[in-house]
């Protein structure tokens, strides 16, 4: 990844706003910016950008890694236990003498959203005025350079290796957690296999039953699987910090009529997404492709989410792909398709995929069986 590149692409973009000095803290940023990942969110830490050098503020606890990860980059460390004199005990401290050194005027770039009350007032109180720059970094970060789009395919392969391990296991009587665990479990022993130096990260949440699906998010629980029973996985895998989505059902036993027809439909609408995906086109287009499927069936209160956003080293990134989201769609972004169907007192459905946008369209980078025979587990007879 060429760091020193989206640095200055960053710093480029913000220049023609009067805007020399940026301060950064979300951490995803930080590692798309630096190659340094955070592994302790409860500390602050802080980047400070500006045309001639770049500063990384961590605690002295991520000091060693910060100089290993951030290579080129000056590491000015603030420390939580005694020290000799004249050293940072705050991350403020240590902020208030970066920015003081390195500002050039003082408009300051900020991030809004993550910014806290306590680092306002200590910017403002030494002078500064800040603007947001989290439109200009989400830009940077949607369009995918062409190595992270190969590490998206990557962690596609492990999202999809996640489901199938997933999948083996789900029998009558095991509960949410347990199959979680060893599909957690087989994943982490492929890639310790296949990929033994890279970092795995993941995002798993799995319901089942009519209650518990119809829940578009909460957490794995205890609740045993029994036999008709639908189960929502959602699967997230991130090596080596880029992430992709393959979310899948599993059906024990023979699904019903009901779910056969409420499934069929979220199928319809992940179909339809791929068809209007491409360059040009609005996130709201992408959007209303897929509840135009569940409209025509007067079901449309039923989705109650967004249909999908970006991905790459966040969670969910821009674009979001929403009723009211004007953002236009360009080659090379990465998104997470995400139709679903939750309805009371019938249960929930939901297909999820991670896909690339493409000059001749949409390129599918999960690719594990959606059709409902393919998700239809043995019931407990068999596993018996």
């Amino acid at each position: 990844m060429n760091y020193p590149d989206r640095r200055q692409k960053l710093v480029n973009s913000l220049n023609i706003f009067g805007i020399e000095t940026i301060l950064i803290q979300n951490l995803d940023s930080i590692y798309y910016l630096t190659g340094f990942h955070a592994a302790n969110a409860s500390r602050p830490f802080g980047l400070v950008l500006s045309g001639q050098e770049t500063v990384l503020i961590v605690p002295a606890t991520a000091a060693n890694s910060a100089k290993v990860e951030a290579k080129g980059i000056g590491v000015k460390v603030y420390y939580e236990h005694p020290v000799s004199s004249g050293e940072s005990l705050s991350f403020h401290t240590s902020l208030t003498k970066v920015i003081g050194t390195m500002a050039q005027g003082k408009l300051l770039g900020v991030e809004a959203g993550r910014i806290t009350l306590a680092d306002m007032n200590v910017l403002t109180g030494n002078g500064f005025e800040v603007q947001d720059i989290s439109a200009q970094i989400d830009e940077l970060r949607a369009i995918k350079e062409r190595e992270e789009l190969d590490a998206i395919r990557v962690s596609a392969k492990y999202a999809e290796y996640n489901i199938e391990k997933t999948l083996e296991v789900i029998r009558p009587g095991i509960t949410e957690i347990e199959f979680d665990q060893a599909g957690a479990f087989a994943l982490r022993q492929e890639v310790a296999k296949k990929l033994p130096q890279a970092s795995v990260g993941t995002f798993i949440m799995s319901t089942s039953g009519v209650e518990r699906t119809a829940m578009p998010h909460t957490n794995s629980s205890l609740r045993q699987v029994q036999d008709g029973d639908a189960v929502i996985l959602c699967r997230q895998v991130a090596i080596n910090g880029y992430r992709a989505q393959c979310d899948r059902m599993g059906f024990i036993g023979e699904p019903s009529k009901e779910q056969k027809t409420y499934y069929s439909l979220v199928l319809a609408a992940h179909a339809a997404a791929l068809e209007v995906i491409r360059p040009g086109i609005t996130a709201s287009e992408v959007d209303k492709a897929m509840r135009d499927v569940f409209a025509k069936e007067d079901l449309a209160q039923y989705f109650v989410h967004r249909s999908g956003s970006g991905l790459g080293v966040s969670i969910a990134e821009a674009p979001q792909l929403r009723f009211d989201s004007h953002e236009t769609l360009l080659q090379h972004m990465a998104l997470i398709i995400q139709p679903a169907l939750y309805i009371p007192g019938i249960g929930g459905f939901r297909c999820s995929d991670t896909v690339i946008v493409q000059d001749s369209g949409s390129e599918l980078v999960t690719h594990y069986p959606r059709d409902i025979q393919s998700l239809t587990l043995p019931n407990k007879q068999i596993f018996s």
